[in-house]
């Protein structure tokens, strides 16, 4: 199997702080049966300042660390961009997953409708192929019964970091009914979190979740993991829930629609160092 988006990458964001629990998270992965792993730290100016010479530097460290320690997982450098009003400025340098020419992107908490669609098409232009993270934790992308999901943080806070609460918070963006499936007809894919499967954010979450898998909206899963905690707690539950749901084993194997992705990243230049 293979983990699309992970911030196991020690230092660098909010995930795990050492080495010891970038090693720790690494033994969970691969005995949960994963292979490779996407390092996929926070990129949002202001408050994540990464760059993809850094990241890929990070990788290699953390790369050297596991083959060390006999853990066999397979590192690939990666980011998650922020769609807000400063990506067009990081876009002029991506770090796509890999060497492919999928870019992971995060849909902000207050962001409207038009800046998403511009930045999606940005990401086109480029020749790429954005990678939604999480629409299901994402209110502006909710569809149906399932919209929209509110948050109790004030202020800057509520910008960089999530909640598994659905207690009321009026500066969310409300639900665009159609932004999901336009995303989507334009070559946008989808990355479901596993742990929302077994609860990690909330009932609401779940079910979102369990509603975009019967849709065919996922391309592949991710665990979306920050630490040991949370992989302990929730990743086992949510393989087995996909397991024995129609189409989620057949994405966990593959990544579906993902591989001519990563097998053919035309004449796209992805920055690597030297």
């Amino acid at each position: 199997m293979i983990d699309w988006h992970c911030h196991i990458l020690p230092g660098i964001d909010d995930g795990p702080e050492t080495l010891a629990e970038s090693l720790e998270m690494a033994r969970l992965l691969a005995a949960a049966g994963f292979r490779q792993v996407h390092c996929t730290p926070h990129c949002i100016l202001g408050r994540f300042d990464n760059r993809p010479s850094q990241v890929q530097k990070a990788t290699s460290t953390l790369q050297k660390e596991l083959n060390r320690a006999g853990i066999p997982l397979l590192l690939s450098p990666g980011m998650e961009y922020f769609l807000d009003e400063y990506f067009p400025v990081l876009l002029e340098k991506p770090q796509c997953l890999g060497d492919s020419r999928l870019l992971l992107v995060e849909v902000p908490r207050e962001a409207s409708s038009e800046l998403v669609r511009d930045n999606v098409q940005r990401i086109i232009q480029r020749g790429l192929i954005p990678l939604m993270a999480h629409p299901e934790r994402t209110d502006l992308l909710a569809q149906g019964d399932f919209c929209p999901i509110r948050w109790p943080f004030n202020g800057v806070f509520k910008r960089f970091f999530p909640s598994n609460t659905t207690s009321s918070f009026p500066g969310a963006a409300p639900s665009d009914l159609f932004l999901q499936d336009e995303l989507k007809g334009t070559g946008g894919l989808f990355q479901g979190n596993l742990l929302s499967f077994s609860g990690r954010y909330g009932k609401q979450v779940q079910k979102r979740a369990e509603a975009n898998l019967t849709q065919g909206l996922y391309s592949c899963f991710a665990t979306d993991g920050h630490g040991v905690e949370s992989l302990e707690a929730f990743l086992l539950p949510a393989l087995q829930i996909l397991t024995n749901h129609e189409g989620g084993l057949d994405i966990l194997d593959s990544g579906s629609s993902l591989a001519g992705a990563i097998e053919d990243n035309g004449d796209m230049q992805t920055p690597m160092s030297s």
